[in-house]
Order: C-alpha cells, then sequence, then structure tokens
C-alpha cells in the first residue's frame, strides 16, 4: 500500500488583522519503496538480548588461538543455529567481542566444515565492520542500547576474590583457580581425581556454584583432573565478559571443553543479582576424541 501525505495550507485572515500562527511542520512520511524493519529471531536465552556467537577465521588458516574457532569463507561472526534463514540478508546487527562494540551485517545461512571426518554445521553469518579477535562475540539487534562494552577478564590469585578457601587448600595449591571478569570471581576448586567445583562469587561472597567433572569416554585417558592443563576436558573457564547496555545485564560467558566439542555456559549479573545457567548452553560439536 502506497503511503501519501496531502499537506492543505489555509491563510484565515482575522477580523483584528493579526496574522494567522505559524503552520506546524509536519513529520517526514517513509518512501513509498521504504523497507520495514526485519524480523529477527527470539533472543537464544530468556531475559538476556540477543544471540551468542563466534568470531571465525578463514578457512586458509591453519593456526588459531582455540582448537574450537569455526572457519567461514565469507562471515567474520557466526551463530550455531538455522533460526536466521527467513531474515533478509543485508540485515544490520550490533556485535560486541573482546576488543569493544561495532556494527555487523547478517550475510546468510549455511551449511559449513567444522570438526572432523566431514562433519558440518549450520552457521548463520555476520560480517564486521572491523577485524574481530576470536573468542565468543555478542550479537544485538541495530541500534542496541547506549553503553554496550567488553568487560575484562584476567587470572588471578585465588586469595584476590575475598572468599575462605576449602578446607586444607591455600592459594598455592594446584587444586584451586581462580579469575576475574565481568566484575564477577570464579574459583575452581578440585574435589576429587576426575570432579571438582565451580563457584561464583559476588565481592567476596558466594553467588552461585556448579559441580564440574571430567568424565569418562571409551578410549580417553583418565589422568586426574588438571585445573592447569589449558586442554584439560571439563574445566569451565571465562572466555569474555560483555555488558549488554546501560541498564542492561553484564554476562561472562564461560568455555567448556568436553570429549566431543565445546559448550558454553552464561553468568549473568544484573546488579547484586547473579545468576549462573545450568540448565542450558550453547554447544559445539566437533569430533569425537
Amino acid at each position: 500500500m502506497n503511503t501519501f501525505s496531502l499537506v492543505v495550507l489555509v491563510v484565515v485572515a482575522l477580523a483584528d488583522g493579526s496574522q494567522a500562527p505559524e503552520p506546524r511542520a509536519q513529520a517526514p512520511v517513509a518512501a513509498p519503496d521504504a523497507k520495514a524493519p526485519a524480523s529477527l529471531p527470539e533472543p537464544r536465552w530468556q531475559g538476556l538480548p540477543g544471540w551468542l556467537g563466534f568470531a571465525t577465521v578463514k578457512p586458509e588458516v591453519e593456526k588459531t588461538r582455540a582448537y574450537w574457532t569455526p572457519r567461514h569463507p565469507k562471515a567474520q561472526v557466526v551463530l550455531v543455529t538455522d533460526v536466521w534463514k527467513s531474515v533478509p540478508e543485508g540485515t544490520k546487527v550490533r556485535l560486541v567481542s573482546s576488543a569493544g562494540p561495532g556494527e555487523g551485517t547478517y550475510v546468510g545461512t549455511s551449511d559449513v566444515s567444522y570438526g572432523c571426518d566431514g562433519n558440518k554445521a549450520t552457521f548463520a553469518g555476520f560480517s564486521s565492520d572491523k577485524p574481530l579477535p576470536e573468542g565468543p562475540v555478542w550479537v544485538l539487534p541495530p541500534g542496541a542500547a547506549e553503553g554496550l562494552t567488553s568487560l575484562p577478564v584476567k587470572e588471578v590469585s585465588a586469595s584476590a576474590l575475598g572468599a575462605p578457601l576449602p578446607k586444607g587448600k591455600t592459594a598455592a595449591s594446584k587444586d584451586v583457580r581462580a579469575y576475574e571478569a565481568g566484575g564477577l570471581g570464579f574459583l575452581l576448586t578440585k574435589t576429587g581425581k576426575l570432579r571438582g567445583q565451580l563457584t561464583v562469587l559476588l565481592g567476596g561472597k558466594k553467588a552461585g556454584t556448579d559441580s564440574l567433572s571430567k568424565g569418562e569416554m571409551a578410549g580417553s585417558e583418565q589422568s586426574p583432573l588438571n585445573l592447569y592443563d589449558k586442554d584439560e576436558v571439563g574445566v569451565p573457564r571465562p572466555e569474555a565478559a560483555f555488558q549488554l547496555g546501560k541498564e542492561g545485564p553484564g554476562v561472562v560467558v564461560l568455555g567448556i571443553r568436553r570429549y566431543e566439542g565445546h559448550i558454553f555456559k552464561v553468568a549473568v549479573r544484573r546488579g547484586d543479582k547473579v545468576r549462573l545457567i545450568n540448565e542450558d548452553y550453547e554447544f559445539l560439536y566437533f569430533c569425537a576424541f
């Protein structure tokens, strides 16, 4: 349906000789062929805006920061999903990586080689207005709120978190490891040969916990859980942290290696409230190993 505007200016001569009031400016009307904003899929996690994505490298790149980093011929960011298929290519989005916020454009959904043995994954791809470091990238609708930014992630001494350590453990023990990310503390504690616990802290006080396990898989080695081995299975580590707008939540992305790939959970902070989402996660299936 074409939209048109008819503006009629009426000059009125008032009886007392005064001039008619100035006509009010009329709001501009969209051109007949202007496109309405594209309808985007529902957010990935209830209560959180946007979607968790991952920066890519070109297919010909031999070495990457992480074994799970996706390769893609034209996208700088991908989501592991097919729900964007109905979205028009060229749709604009906002991106935030560990390098800060930027702009992105949807470039389509396709099946791309990923992992081993000829595996393929369905990726929704996005271009970026600037180079992105490997790692998680949060994808948001265009015009996302002011204050969108990345937050620091760093490894610290367990004593720096301001919380008491488990009985018999010291800050120098190889059975504990600690990080600060997005204003939260993350304490990893080994509790058995193949088991441990993640404790999330806010201001030195416990805000959430999750059990961790190296687990067992036929044909896998069964050496004791090593919190300091970068390739260890079952150990969560903060990969990135973002503030999703001035009034939005803070989100810390935790990466956990599994025997068949990598999963990503999120810890969410809203003021003095913290939630570690244990019941849902993003999974990059790589290969049985």
